[in-house]
C-alpha cells in the first residue's frame, strides 16, 4: 500500500512539473565570437560579424565565417546577417566589440544599446576602438594560427596585465557613460602588416572619441588612476650625450609598487587645482652602463627617472585636457566634495575641465638592482 501511495505521489508531482520552455539548443545556433561597427559612406551602419564554424570531424579545426551587412541600426544589421546564415545567430559567446574610428567620433551609446537590452548579451566582451575600419581588422580572419577574435581578446588581456591599456568591457563602461562627472577610455587598436597592435588608449568625452594616448602615456594614465596591472615596465633615456644611439644611454625598469594620492583643491578665485602625488618603487631589469653598486649613481638615477616620469605625467595630463577627457573623475570629486562649485561648472564641464590646474609630483625610488651586484 505504501509503495502504491509513493508511486502515485511521484506521478502526480511529475505531471505538475513544467518543462524547459525557454531552452536554446546549441545545435540550432550559430555563435558570434566578434563584432565590428563602422560608418558606411552613405551615413548608414556597416556591421561585421565573426561567426564561428565548429568542426564536424575530429581532424578539422574551427573556422571563421565573416559576414558584412549595412543598415540603420545594429539590430537591423544583425537581422540581415541572420537572413544570410542557416540556424539562428546567438551572441552569448561574443568576445570582442570593435568600433571604427570615424564612427567612434559620434555618440557610441546607440551602438551599444542593443547589448544592454538583450538579456543574453555577453556583457563581459572586451571593447575597443580601431584605427581606420573595424571591418579591415576582423577581415584578417587569423593572426598566425590564432583566429582573429581570440587573438584580439588575448592581446587586449595581456596589455591590461602589462598596464598598457585599461581593463574594461561592455558592462564596466556603462556606469561611467551615465556619469556626467567622469569619462571613460578604451583600448586603441591598429593594424601593423598582418598583425594587430593594442598598446594605446582611446580617450572619450560625452561618449565621443576625442584622441589617443601613446603606450607610455597610457601607462602613466593608469598609474595616475591607481589602476596598476600585474606588470609595469618602461624604458627611459637617462643620458644626454650626443651622437649615435647607444643602449648604455637607456634604462629599463619594472614598477614594483605604486602609491597614488589625489587631492582636489579650490583656490580663493575658484580655480580648481588637482595635486597628484605618485610614489613609485622600481627594480632595474636592464642597464648596460651598470655601476649600480655606487650609491651616488643610484641617487642620480632616482633623480633622472623622477624627472622623466614627471615630464611624462605632465604630457599625459595635458593630452587628457586637450581631449576634454576627464578620465580621472575630477568632476565626480567635485560632485562629492564641492557641490557648489560643480553646480557652476557642470553645464560646460568639457571646456571648464581644460582650465583645471594639475600639479603632478612623481617620485621614483630604485629598490632592486638585479643579481649582478
Amino acid at each position: 500500500m505504501k509503495r502504491i501511495c509513493f508511486s502515485s505521489t511521484v506521478i502526480f508531482v511529475l505531471l505538475l512539473m513544467t518543462g524547459c520552455w525557454d531552452q536554446d539548443l546549441l545545435k540550432n545556433a550559430r555563435l558570434l565570437y566578434g563584432g565590428g561597427f563602422d560608418l558606411a559612406p552613405n551615413g548608414e551602419l556597416l556591421s561585421t560579424f565573426v561567426i564561428r564554424d565548429m568542426p564536424i570531424g575530429e581532424q578539422q579545426s574551427p573556422k571563421n565565417d565573416i559576414i558584412h551587412t549595412v543598415g540603420n541600426t545594429p539590430r537591423e544589421t544583425r537581422d540581415k546577417a541572420d537572413d544570410q546564415i542557416s540556424r539562428l545567430l546567438r551572441i552569448y559567446k561574443n568576445r570582442i566589440v570593435l568600433i571604427g574610428e570615424e564612427l567612434a567620433k559620434q555618440d557610441i551609446y546607440p551602438i551599444l544599446d542593443i547589448f544592454y537590452r538583450d538579456p543574453k548579451s555577453a556583457l563581459n566582451a572586451r571593447i575597443g576602438v580601431v584605427q581606420g575600419r573595424a571591418k579591415d581588422m576582423l577581415s584578417l580572419k587569423k593572426v598566425g594560427n590564432v583566429l582573429i577574435a581570440e587573438e584580439i581578446d588575448e592581446l587586449i588581456k595581456s596589455n591590461e596585465e602589462a598596464t598598457a591599456v585599461p581593463k574594461v568591457n561592455i558592462e564596466t563602461i556603462y556606469p561611467v557613460m551615465m556619469d556626467p562627472g567622469e569619462d571613460f577610455v578604451l583600448p586603441y587598436l591598429t593594424i601593423k602588416g598582418d598583425r594587430v597592435d593594442a598598446s594605446r588608449t582611446a580617450m572619450f568625452h560625452k561618449h565621443q572619441f576625442t584622441g589617443t594616448l601613446s603606450h607610455d602615456e597610457s601607462t602613466m594614465f593608469l598609474l595616475l588612476k591607481d589602476k596598476k596591472g600585474k606588470l609595469t615596465r618602461l624604458t627611459k633615456k637617462v643620458s644626454n650625450q650626443m651622437g649615435q644611439q647607444n643602449a648604455k644611454h637607456f634604462v629599463t625598469f619594472n614598477i614594483e609598487k605604486s602609491k597614488r594620492k589625489m587631492e582636489v583643491l579650490i583656490q580663493p578665485d575658484n580655480q580648481i587645482t588637482v595635486r597628484l602625488d605618485l610614489k613609485l618603487k622600481v627594480s632595474i631589469v636592464e642597464y648596460p652602463k651598470d655601476r649600480l653598486s655606487d650609491k651616488k649613481m643610484v641617487a642620480q638615477l632616482n633623480r633622472i627617472l623622477s624627472k622623466e616620469m614627471n615630464d611624462l605625467g605632465k604630457k599625459t595630463l595635458k593630452k587628457l585636457q586637450e581631449a576634454r577627457c576627464d578620465g580621472l573623475g575630477i568632476g565626480r570629486q567635485l560632485m562629492a566634495f564641492h557641490p557648489d562649485i560643480w553646480e557652476k561648472q557642470k553645464k560646460d564641464w568639457g571646456s571648464n575641465y581644460k582650465k583645471v590646474q594639475f600639479v603632478p609630483v612623481v617620485q621614483v625610488e630604485i629598490t632592486k638592482k638585479g643579481i649582478i651586484n
